[in-house]
C-alpha cells in the first residue's frame, strides 16, 4: 500500500523546483523526511491493530481501515490524477510545452483518466483486503469469546498465550518448515522428499526450487510486495510522461549529435525523416525503441529479483551450517555493523531498485537505438568506425587467448593438462620470456575491458544487494552489501531451525508440565494444595540437582560454561570462550583456557590440540 507514496516522494526528488521558492536544500530534505514519517504513522495503527488481536484493537483498526478507505477513494474521486498537471507543477514548470504535448499524444479524452484508473486498481485492491480481513479477524475474536465456556481447559489455555508463544508452539508441528529442516539434516540432497505444494509440481528446478523446510520471514515478503507495486508504478509513469516527449527529443538528440559529428555537406535536415548519407549517426524513431527498452529492463530487473530472493535462501543456508564461501564469517568487532545493515536492508533494497531501474533503462535505450539504427538505415557511421577499431583488437587478444590454451593443454602441460606439472621448461621459460612484451600491451586493452565490464555488470546487478562490485576483499566497503550481510547474520541468529526447535520443544515441555500441574491442583482441597506445593519445592529442588549432576557427568564440557566456573576467568579469555565466530585467534585462545582449568570437569576432555576436533565437540 505504501508503495504508491514511495514512488510519489521519488517523483517529486526529480521534479524541478520553483524558482520562487526560498526553501534551502535542509528544509528540502526535512520535507521529505517528514513525508516518510507520515506514511510510516499512516499504516501503523493497522500493524498495532493485528499484533496486539484484542478486540479493543480490532474494532479500532477496522474503523481506521474503513475512514483511511473512504478518505482515498474521495481523494480519487475528486480527479487528483497523476498525468494532468496541477497548478503548482504548471507554475514550476514555466511552460506548457510538456502537457500540450501529452494532450496531443493522448487526446483530450478519458484516456489518461483510464490509465489513472488501472493505476490505482493495485492500491484500492490492498486497501479493500485490508479493509476486510479485520472485520473478519474481529468477528472471528468475538466468536472464540462466546465459545469460551464450551472450551476446554486446554483450549483456554491456548487462549492465553501471546502471538509469539503460539508461533513457537507450532514450531514443534511434524510438518512445520523448521521440523522439516533438521529431519533433512540427516539426508542427503536426493533424498529428501519432494514437495507437496502446487506451485512447487508447476514451477521448474531450473526458474526456483519450491522447498518446504524453508518459509521466508515476514519482512522479506512485505518488501518484495512492496517492491513489486513500486516497479508498476513506474513503469506505468515513465511510459505515459516520457512517451509523449520523444519526439522533440528525437529531433534534439539528432541535433545534438550533428553538432558533435558535423558531415562535410554541412546542410541542415530539419525534416522528421532522416538520410543516413547526410549524418554520421541517424537517430531512429525512440517510441518502439523506449517501449523495447522498458520491456527489457523490466525483464532483467525481474530476473534479478527471482535472483536474488533464491540468494537470500541459500545464503542463509550456508550461514545455517557455517558456511563463509558467499557470506563473510561474523565477528565479534562487526557486530554494531550487523545490526545497523539488518536496519538498513529493506530501504537500501528499495533506493538500489530504483537507480539500478534508471541507469538500466538509461543503458538499454542506448543499445536498442544502435540496433534500431542499423535496423532501419543499414548502417551508422559512428558505430562502423567504432567497431572497426575495436573488432580486430578483440580477434587478436581471443586468437592470444585461445593459442595460450592450446600449447599450455598439449605442450607445457603433461598429461593434455590432466595433471598440473609442467612439461618442457626450457621452451615454457623462453615463451613467457618472448610473451612478456606482448601481454605488456594485452594487459592495457584488458584494463579498459575490465573496466568497461566492472560498469556494465554494475549497472546489471544493481538491484542485487548479495553482489559487491568492489571485489571480495574490498566488499564490505559496500553499503548494500554490509546491509545484506547485517540481515543474513541477523537472521541466522535469531531463526535458526536448529535453535527454534530445541526451544519451541522445551517451552513445549514446560507448558505441558504446567498444564498436568494445573490440573491436578485443580481436583485438591485448599489444605491439601499447599501440602502439595511445600512438598513439591523440596523434591524439585533435589530432582533439579541430581538431573543436574548426571548432565554434567555425561557431557563435561558443559561445565566450562557454567556461571561459577565463568567468573573465574578475566575478560579476554571470557570472550575467547563464549566467541562463536570460530577464527583461528579465538580457537587457539579458547584450547588454552580448556587446559588450563580442565579439571573443573573432573576428567580431561581435551585430548588433543586439534582446533576442528575440539569445534565438533562443542557443537
Amino acid at each position: 500500500m505504501c508503495a504508491d507514496e514511495l514512488f510519489t516522494i521519488v517523483k517529486t526528488i526529480f521534479e524541478p523546483t520553483s524558482s520562487n521558492s526560498d526553501d534551502g536544500v535542509i528544509i528540502n530534505y526535512l520535507k521529505r523526511i517528514f513525508q516518510v514519517l507520515i506514511i510510516g504513522f499512516r499504516y501503523y495503527p493497522l500493524l498495532a491493530a493485528v499484533y496486539l488481536d484484542s478486540i479493543v484493537s480490532l474494532v479500532c483498526g477496522t474503523l481506521y481501515s474503513w475512514l483511511d478507505y473512504s478518505i482515498t477513494l474521495a481523494n480519487q474521486g475528486l480527479c487528483n490524477t497523476d498525468f494532468y498537471a496541477t497548478l503548482d507543477q504548471y507554475i514550476r514548470a514555466g511552460n506548457t510545452s510538456s502537457l500540450a504535448a501529452r494532450f496531443d499524444y493522448y487526446g483530450t479524452g478519458s484516456t489518461l483518466l483510464a490509465i489513472q484508473l488501472c493505476t490505482d486498481i493495485p492500491r484500492s485492491l490492498c486497501l479493500a483486503y485490508v479493509s476486510i480481513k479485520l472485520p473478519f479477524l474481529l468477528i472471528d475474536k468475538i466468536r472464540q469469546r462466546f465459545k469460551r465456556s464450551s472450551m476446554s481447559d486446554q483450549e483456554r489455555m491456548m487462549m492465553k498465550f501471546t502471538r509469539e508463544e503460539r508461533l513457537l508452539l507450532r514450531i514443534s508441528d511434524p510438518d512445520s518448515p523448521e521440523m522439516l529442516y533438521v529431519r533433512n539434516l540427516f539426508r542427503q540432497a536426493d533424498q529428501r522428499p519432494r514437495s507437496h505444494h502446487l506451485v512447487a509440481r508447476l514451477l521448474p528446478k531450473f526458474i526456483y526450487e519450491w522447498r518446504d523446510d524453508f518459509t521466508f520471514s515476514t519482512r522479506i515478503l512485505c518488501i518484495y510486495s512492496s517492491i513489486i507495486l513500486l516497479l508498476f508504478f513506474i513503469t506505468v509513469q515513465a511510459c505515459v510522461l516520457i512517451l509523449p516527449e520523444l519526439n522533440s527529443v528525437q529531433k534534439k538528440l539528432q541535433s545534438f549529435v550533428d553538432f558533435l559529428f558535423p558531415t562535410s555537406s554541412g546542410d541542415d535536415n530539419d525534416d522528421e525523416t532522416v538520410d543516413p548519407a547526410t549524418t554520421q549517426f541517424p537517430v531512429p524513431s525512440l517510441q518502439r525503441v523506449f517501449i523495447l527498452s522498458v520491456v527489457t529492463t523490466v525483464l532483467l530487473i525481474t530476473i534479478q529479483l527471482l535472483t536474488l530472493l533464491a540468494n537470500i535462501r541459500r545464503n542463509l543456508f550456508q550461514t545455517f551450517r557455517g558456511d563463509d564461501s558467499e557470506i563473510p564469517r561474523r565477528q565479534r568487532s562487526r557486530y554494531i555493523s550487523y545490526s545497523t545493515g539488518n536496519i538498513h536492508f529493506g530501504g537500501y533494497f528499495i533506493g538500489y531498485l530504483i537507480w539500478g531501474f534508471i541507469l538500466l533503462a538509461f543503458f538499454v535505450v542506448i543499445l536498442w537505438t544502435c540496433v534500431e539504427a542499423f535496423i532501419n538505415f543499414g548502417s551508422a557511421r559512428i558505430l562502423e568506425r567504432i567497431l572497426k577499431m575495436i573488432i580486430p583488437t578483440f580477434l587478436f587478444i581471443y586468437f592470444k587467448q585461445y593459442l595460450n590454451k592450446l600449447l599450455a593443454r598439449y605442450v607445457f602441460l603433461q598429461h593434455a593438462g590432466e595433471v598440473l606439472a609442467i612439461n618442457n621448461r626450457r621452451i615454457l621459460m623462453i615463451f613467457i620470456y618472448f610473451n612478456l612484451f606482448l601481454d605488456a600491451f594485452l594487459g592495457f586493452i584488458s584494463s579498459i575491458t575490465r573496466l568497461l565490464w566492472s560498469v556494465v555488470y554494475g549497472i546489471i546487478y544493481m538491484c542485487r544487494l548479495d553482489y559487491s562490485p568492489l571485489g571480495r576483499k574490498l566488499e564490505l566497503m559496500d553499503g548494500g552489501f554490509s546491509a545484506y550481510c547485517g540481515y543474513i547474520h541477523t537472521e541466522c541468529c535469531h531463526r535458526h531451525p536448529v535453535m527454534l526447535i530445541f526451544a519451541s520443544h522445551l517451552f513445549t515441555q514446560f507448558k505441558m508440565k504446567q498444564y498436568k500441574q494445573i490440573e491436578y491442583l485443580g481436583q485438591l482441597s485448599d489444605p491439601d494444595r499447599l501440602m502439595y506445593a511445600q512438598r513439591q519445592k523440596k523434591s524439585l529442588r533435589a530432582i533439579r540437582k541430581w538431573n543436574l549432576g548426571v548432565f554434567l557427568i555425561r557431557n563435561p564440557m558443559i561445565a566450562f560454561f557454567r556461571k561459577a566456573y565463568l567468573k573465574q576467568l578475566d575478560v579476554n579469555d571470557l570472550h575467547a570462550l563464549t566467541d562463536l565466530d570460530g577464527d583461528v585467534n579465538n580457537r587457539n585462545q579458547r584450547l588454552a583456557v580448556y587446559h588450563r582449568r580442565a579439571s573443573v570437569a573432573g576428567l580431561s576432555v581435551i585430548e588433543e590440540t586439534n582446533a576442528e576436533l575440539h569445534k565438533q565437540q562443542r557443537f
